[in-house]
């Protein structure tokens, strides 16, 4: 549904001063939530409109302790993050988006064809889960070709082509630079109509659910624009159940201590984003921060959980030449516009390989290559190595909460041994 997507990148878009950075729900903030809350056994107890309730009280909670972090200027902490931790935790965050999409360009029926195939091994008395159960995925994925569709791979590739070395072809056949993004487009649109002549039976965008409603709806832009200003709300602070957070979290100083971490640790995802495409004129900690506090408090309001910046997002609006940061407001509008039928009816059949594959384009350079952490030497890189690897295996909390240890350890080891010279 657009309307928990709308509210975040529009509120985002008042406060950041970040062009190209996007935030939104996550695979990253979707699994640390999960994991905080344990969300399954919470929607087999409850179902699934409570678990909305309980996820919304605590993306409301999380924004209240990042705008906390913001106006004490705790924010500004994050500078003084040792740099192969988060160089690690970066190369992490790419690799869960990775694992997240992957899937979706070898399988016709994306991820749920790989959970549904993909016999997870048993760990200490359970199934493999978390992070660990993604990257087993991922290697299954990658190692298990009898099971790809040959069409998805091919649509899939084509898409990477066109994204990767689309706009170097056509710049040199054309003589000029291209617009922005113009790849993209050209992608999206040819390779979605390649797909119809095939008749390709994967899965694709499709239409939107239809939302029911009461008596005649008129269709104007001025009835949209009412609709997007008062429809959005799921429910408002003083409905949410926070009571059955405190309660889920064990008590008010668990739920406290959780929050915060929860807040600074979804930080490290905009401070990977900033590090990945870097605005021209710097960026703001605090800033930042109170962009992520307003916009989480708009996704509880919504019916959603935290949003975290995206890195996927962000690097195709930079691929897309995004250059201010209204590019999140028109998102917002854009994803309300194109949730309504007569639009949406368009984007129906684009093939969701195609999508995967352009997310892919945009990260798996920086997984393959990565950059920041092969030019670390000595301890440094270990602490990064360390850190990426826990926080694919467990998740990004632990793997930050792992890496700042490390740095500990390799800090007072080399100390020691500076004594003994």
């Amino acid at each position: 549904c657009a309307l928990p997507i709308s509210p975040p990148l529009v509120v985002f878009s008042v406060v950041t001063g970040s062009p190209s950075l996007v935030v939104g729900l996550t695979s990253i903030t979707a699994l640390m939530s999960e994991a905080a809350l344990g969300g399954h056994e919470y929607r087999e107890a409850n179902g699934e409109a409570a678990w909305t309730d309980l996820l919304g009280a605590f993306a409301v909670l999380v924004g209240a302790a990042s705008l906390l972090f913001a106006v004490t200027g705790v924010a500004n902490l994050a500078k003084n993050i040792p740099g192969s931790v988060k160089a690690g935790w970066k190369l992490g965050f790419a690799l869960t988006v990775v694992a997240s999409q992957a899937a979706g360009a070898f399988f016709s029926k994306g991820s749920q064809y790989a959970k549904v195939n993909c016999s997870l091994p048993q760990v200490g008395g359970g199934k493999l889960a978390g992070g660990a159960a993604n990257m087993y995925r991922l290697g299954w994925t990658l190692l298990s070709p009898g099971h790809w569709s040959l069409d998805t791979v091919l649509i899939a590739s084509l898409t990477f082509v066109i994204v990767m070395y689309g706009k170097q072809i056509l710049t040199s056949a054309l003589g000029r630079e291209l617009l922005p993004g113009l790849e993209v487009v050209l992608a999206t649109i040819a390779v979605t109509i390649f797909s119809l002549f095939m008749n390709y039976d994967g899965s694709i965008v499709g239409l939107p659910p239809e939302v029911p409603t009461s008596g005649d709806r008129a269709t104007d832009l001025a009835s949209l624009l009412l609709d997007a200003a008062a429809g959005w709300v799921w429910k408002w602070p003083w409905d949410l159940p926070f009571a059955a957070v405190v309660d889920r979290l064990s008590g008010w100083i668990t739920a406290t201590a959780t929050v915060f971490a929860f807040a600074a640790v979804d930080f490290l995802a905009i401070i990977s984003v900033e590090d990945a495409a870097p605005p021209k004129g710097g960026w703001s900690p605090t800033r930042e921060m109170a962009g992520q506090g307003v916009a989480s408090l708009a996704s509880g309001i919504a019916g959603s959980g935290p949003v975290g910046g995206s890195l996927s997002r962000s690097l195709v609006a930079t691929l897309v030449g995004a250059s201010s940061p209204l590019t999140g407001l028109v998102c917002g509008i854009a994803t309300l516009c194109l949730a309504r039928p007569e639009v949406a009816t368009l984007l129906a059949p684009v093939p969701k390989a195609l999508l995967a594959a352009i997310v892919l384009a945009a990260v798996l350079p920086g997984v393959v290559r990565p950059k920041d952490v092969l030019k670390l030497r000595g301890g440094d890189a270990v602490v990064a190595w360390v850190t990426a690897l826990s926080s694919v295996a467990t998740d990004p909390t632990v793997g930050f909460a792992v890496g700042m240890g490390a740095f500990g350890l390799v800090w007072v080891v080399a100390g020691r041994r500076q004594k003994k010279e």
